[in-house]
This record gives C-alpha cells, structure tokens and sequence, in this order.
C-alpha cells in the first residue's frame, strides 16, 4: 500500500548495526524516507504505512519468513525482499515461495540495490540540477549563475567538513539556520535534489527528533555530488 507521503517510506530490518547503515543510505541516496528496525519486535510495533519492507533472514528474536508472516497476518501486504549474507539458488527460491517478492545478498552493490529496489518504488524526481530553473532565477544570466554556482561549491565543501568533521551534525538550533539559508542558495543554482534533502532535514529537527547518522550520510553525499556538478 502506498503512502501519501512524497517520498516513499521503506522500512529496513537488520540487527547488524553496518548493514542498517549501509542499505539505510543507499535508499536515502535514492530519495526514499528511511525507517529502521534492529528485531522483529520493533519492526511488528512500528506504526506506520511502509511502501516496502526490506527484512534480514536472520534476526535475533524471529526468522524473516516468520516475520513476514506475522506482518501478513495483521493485514500488511507491503512488498518485501529478503536481504541474508549468503543466498544460494535454492535458498532464493525458498525465500519467494515463502513470499518475499525479491532477495539481496549482502554485500550488494549500490547499483544492485537501486536495481533491485527500482522493481517495486519510483525513484526521487528530484534531479540533481536544474538549469531552466536556476537560469529563470537570474534572469537567464549564464553568467551570474556560474558565479552563484562557484560560491554555492566551495559553501557545500565548507558544509560537507563541518558536518563530518565538526559538531554541526548535533548543534540543532545552528543546523537548522544554516539548512534555511542553503535552501535559498540551492533555489538560485537549481539545486533540486540537496533543496528536497535540506527540507527533510530541517522537518526533523524541528520536530526535535535527532538525525540518524544514515540522514547524515546521505545529506553529505548530496552535498558532495551536488558540489561536483556545479563544478563541471
């Protein structure tokens, strides 16, 4: 069932810490809002309309098909793919029969989880720049939009340090106003894609929930491949 949210809603199911992150940022990367759950308990308790369900074979309290199961019991019929370290053909197999649309192994790719993933939800619209948008915002000026865009860089390199490498990241009141003004600058440059990440962002803090580090890391992507389409 879908939500109404803009951005499709995947909740992931994984009681090892490095995968959660890992395929939590991978999704976040793709435009996707990210639930986590470390056990099957918490992912039975979570209260909201998911899009997709990513579960782990193995979990520390119930099996993947077990869980599964129990969510199509109480009426959620939510895609799911099963995500194991080790799928063989058999194994595979067994997973869809039991009623998983889907598997991943793990590791898996960035690529091959978009792939996978892509089956089942639309990717984010957002494009990673929009030039009619941000040339409209100038006045058609190509050349005052390459300016707007050399300081919108090096202001995202400055971005990016401070949140890995300072205190930004939990300074809420501060990160807040600084998401504020890089909307206005994403808006000048067409900046779509880090514009709709800033706006998550800032609807979490606001809502004073701390960010996840998967929100931070998928922030900083952004901000880094943003940063380097502006400089291309």
């Amino acid at each position: 069932m879908a939500t109404t949210d803009s951005a499709p809603r995947v909740l992931i199911v994984d009681d090892d810490s490095i995968s959660l992150r890992f395929l939590g940022v991978a999704l976040l990367q793709s435009g996707y809002t990210v639930a986590t759950a470390v056990n099957g308990a918490a992912a039975l308790a979570a209260d909201h309309v998911f899009d997709l369900l990513l579960i782990d074979r193995h979990l520390p309290d119930i099996g993947g098909v077990e869980l599964l199961h129990a969510l199509r019991e109480r009426g959620v019929s939510t895609p799911a793919i099963a995500t194991s370290a080790e799928i063989d053909a058999e194994l595979g197999a067994h997973l869809r029969a039991a009623g998983f649309a889907d598997v991943i192994e793990k590791p898996a790719s960035l690529q091959r989880i978009h792939e996978i993933v892509a089956k089942f939800l639309p990717k984010s619209s957002h494009a990673l720049l929009d030039d009619t948008a941000a040339l409209d915002s100038v006045g058609g000026d190509p050349n005052a939009l390459r300016a707007l865009r050399g300081l919108l860089a090096r202001e995202l390199e400055e971005l990016e340090h401070e949140l890995t490498h300072g205190d930004l990241a939990t300074d809420s009141t501060t990160l807040v106003e600084r998401l504020h003004r890089l909307r206005a600058s994403c808006g000048f440059c067409g900046a779509a894609a880090l514009a709709a990440r800033a706006v998550e962002w800032q609807t979490t803090l606001r809502a004073g929930n701390r960010p996840t580090h998967e929100q931070r890391d998928a922030f900083v992507s952004v901000c880094r491949e943003t940063r380097v389409a502006l400089c291309n």
